[in-house]
């Protein structure tokens, strides 16, 4: 609630921007487990502590607000404007007080949001098989494996994702061998990028899912699908995922079936990396998520 000017902010109002403020970068309950409220909330950062009763807000205090404020600025789209420190020793005006709340609220909306720019991939591993294949054959199946659920949520709502990329070479074409078609399919595929709430894929090829870490079970899942074409129509490549009961690791599974009677020899590549937020800092706030590890089960 904004404070009308000229009257004083109490320690009341300043706890509450200071929960909310909480609630985007640090986080409301880090002891979620799955399931149980609304876990597209935190980003994992230290927590503002709350002003006690009868004191008098400082200008450090009300920084701390502004430096977590300044960090979601940067870090989420359509979010712009950067709020100036208060002066040690000065008052603090309604003015001041009222634009943290504005600005809190705006970077809430986003949050979910994170600038391309501030995003970088890294990590994972490839999988690589050699030997010629027929049937439903699993490419790579590899984890994704996070501390707790908590680290998890950090990573995912922060912009986190897992990226998958697939190659084929020296393959054999022509009567019994399928290998043209799965260039085809992974050739359109280009990038497919799962975040919090969906999936996508850079290509004009197949078909993306709407299910995205939020939406995994324990169970797989197909997140992307595609066949491939004319005298390839048969060929079926699929990527599915799953989650550990508590959600601290993302398990996916690419898989590729030629057509009946065909084979698929040559080089095939599955490759993964994740995405993350880079470091961030602004005054005395800081935020750093701390990237996953890779496990490949094949």
């Amino acid at each position: 609630m904004a404070v009308v000017q000229g009257n004083k902010a109490l320690a009341s109002d300043y706890n509450t921007l200071r929960d909310e403020i909480n609630k985007w970068f640090a986080d409301p309950n880090s002891s979620m487990t799955w399931g149980n409220g609304d876990q597209t909330w935190g980003w994992g950062g230290s927590a503002v502590s709350a002003v006690s009763q009868g004191n008098s807000m400082t200008a450090t205090q009300m920084n701390r607000l502004i430096d977590r404020c300044n960090i979601g600025e940067d870090i989420c789209n359509s979010v712009s404007g950067s709020l100036s420190s208060i002066v040690t020793g000065n008052l603090i005006t309604a003015a001041e007080f009222n634009a943290i709340e504005s600005k809190s609220d705006d970077i809430n909306t986003n949050r979910l949001d994170i600038e391309a720019a501030e995003l970088s991939l890294s990590g994972g591993g490839s999988t690589v098989r050699s030997s010629s294949w027929s049937g439903a054959t699993i490419l790579a199946s590899f984890r994704y494996i996070f501390t707790d659920f908590a680290h998890a949520r950090y990573f995912f709502n922060s912009g986190g994702a897992i990226t998958i990329t697939a190659g084929i070479s020296g393959y054999s074409t022509g009567t019994g061998w399928d290998g043209e078609g799965f260039n085809e399919i992974f050739s359109n595929m280009g990038t497919v990028l799962m975040n919090y709430t969906q999936t996508t894929r850079s290509g004009s090829g197949g078909t993306p899912t709407s299910i995205g870490y939020y939406d995994l079970t324990t169970t797989n899942q197909t997140i992307y699908s595609a066949s491939g074409s004319g005298a390839y129509s048969d060929a079926y490549f699929v990527i599915e995922a799953k989650r550990s009961t508590s959600g601290n690791y993302v398990e996916i599974t690419v898989e590729g079936t030629p057509e009946t009677s065909r084979s698929v020899d040559g080089t095939t590549t599955i490759s993964t990396q994740y995405r993350k937020l880079g470091n961030q800092s602004s005054g005395s706030a800081s935020l750093t998520i701390t990237a996953p590890s890779y496990s490949s089960l094949i």
